[in-house]
């Protein structure tokens, strides 16, 4: 990835930084915004995430640490990366520093090039961490879905004597999408006719034409 690409990455992106060096900062915010950066900035730090900020830079400083604890505490339950500015020297930070867990940890100082590079890459990071938590998410819904898809089959064996056949032959397709809601299509169907007969229900074909997919081999 070339430099241009790299640095396209925080178009767009709302950056906020506490720093006390006013006049630094402002530069350094008017070269992110040259990118298309949003960059704001403010002193001292609060206690609230600043509203709509995706990503944080916070000096640190040991007499802040009643209003920086919430305020990490906030950016985690969030979700939003956070980087903090410590002065390297000051042995005195690194328990404040464990505590506060920030995703990445810079110089005070701002050396320009140096920090971007770090924003760049605690930025692309939280962007995959956001996505390996919409897989999980996705993955928790999917088996959650299929247990009670279980549940449900389960319920009509028990029930009417069904076996495995008279629910579906459909459940262990390579496409899980689609058997899944064929599978509901199909159990739908069987309930819906056992509670209208108001007997032990005689399958045929037409139990499952109605999501218009082949007859699903229920017998007699």
């Amino acid at each position: 990835m070339n430099e241009p690409s790299l640095l396209k990455t925080l178009a767009g992106v709302r950056l906020h930084i506490f720093h006390p060096d006013s006049q630094s900062v402002r530069a350094f915010c008017a070269s992110l915004t040259q990118i298309g950066c949003h960059a704001q900035h403010s002193w001292p730090p609060v206690a609230e995430r600043p509203a709509d900020a995706q990503l944080l830079l916070v000096a640190i400083e040991n007499h802040h640490e009643a209003v920086l604890t919430p305020l990490f505490r906030s950016l985690q339950q969030h979700h939003t990366p956070v980087i903090a500015l410590a002065n390297c020297h000051d042995a005195r930070l690194f328990p404040l520093l464990m505590k506060l867990q920030p995703a990445a940890i810079a110089e005070r100082e701002l050396n320009p090039f140096a920090l971007i590079v770090q924003i760049i890459g605690t930025w692309q990071s939280a962007q995959q961490n956001v996505q390996l938590r919409g897989e999980l998410q996705a993955r928790q819904q999917r088996k959650m879905r299929n247990e009670r898809l279980a549940q449900a089959k389960g319920v009509l064996m028990q029930t009417f004597g069904l076996d495995e056949s008279g629910i579906s032959l459909y459940a262990y397709r390579s496409d899980e999408r689609s058997s899944t809601d064929l599978l509901l299509t199909c159990d739908q169907s069987v309930a819906e006719r056992v509670k209208q007969s108001a007997v032990t229900p005689r399958f045929d074909a037409a139990d499952c034409l109605g999501c218009n997919q082949t007859p699903c081999g229920k017998r007699d």
